[in-house]
């Protein structure tokens, strides 16, 4: 890598940190990009050059907290519990970790605020892509499930990874619209659901047999 493309780069980290830090620290309304510029020495105008807007540098910091998430639950995928239950539970235990590490609940809102609210324009189209990452990922699963012979092979791996996916997403949503909800009541609730859903899912059930 060229110098100017290696500034670059630590150019972006260092506006990043700053701004994953101010966002938790101060809240996402209350920081500006004359503060974050101020902050990494730069001109508010180099920010907006990179990013274009205080939603875009917001979006950046989720994408690079995808791609840190994404690599820990492809270590889960190499490692699998036993249990379907435990596995699937575990992907959503690492989600709601990951997140707090990275940034608070409220940012966090405010992100889910802007992928409802701007669901059409660059910031919705992008947060749907890393969505359907992790959906990838959550089909991976199944699929590992359904080789070992745990879970039925006539099911659509990608349609019941979807489903799998979107009940963890809401109970991500609703854990942080809480602020009084902690990580291991969302993963008490989370398991409740799977217990559930995986009633009747194993290869020998009588409701697979008939489908």
């Amino acid at each position: 890598m060229g110098l100017r493309k290696q500034q670059k780069l630590d150019r972006s980290m260092r506006i990043l940190e700053i701004a994953r830090t101010r966002f938790q620290k101060e809240g996402y309304d209350a920081v500006t990009i004359d503060s974050i510029a101020a902050e990494a020495g730069l001109s508010a105008v180099t920010i907006y050059n990179y990013y274009g807007s205080k939603a875009n540098l917001l979006l950046e910091l989720v994408r690079e907290s995808d791609v840190r998430l994404i690599d820990m639950l492809r270590e889960l995928i190499g490692d699998l519990p036993e249990d379907m239950i435990d596995g699937i539970s575990r992907f959503g235990r690492i989600m709601r970790h990951h997140a707090m590490t990275y940034l608070a609940k409220p940012t966090w809102r405010e992100v889910l605020a802007a992928s409802i609210l701007q669901g059409g324009t660059q910031f919705g189209i992008t947060y749907r892509s890393l969505d359907r990452a992790l959906v990838e990922i959550m089909t991976e699963l199944v699929e590992s499930y359904q080789k070992r012979g745990t879970l039925n092979p006539k099911i659509d791996a990608r349609s019941f990874a979807n489903t799998l996916y979107e009940m963890q997403n809401i109970r991500f949503f609703l854990f942080i619209s809480d602020d009084n909800q902690e990580k291991e009541d969302a993963e008490i609730l989370f398991r409740r659901d799977l217990s559930v859903i995986f009633a009747d899912k194993s290869p020998h059930s009588d409701l697979e047999r008939k489908a």
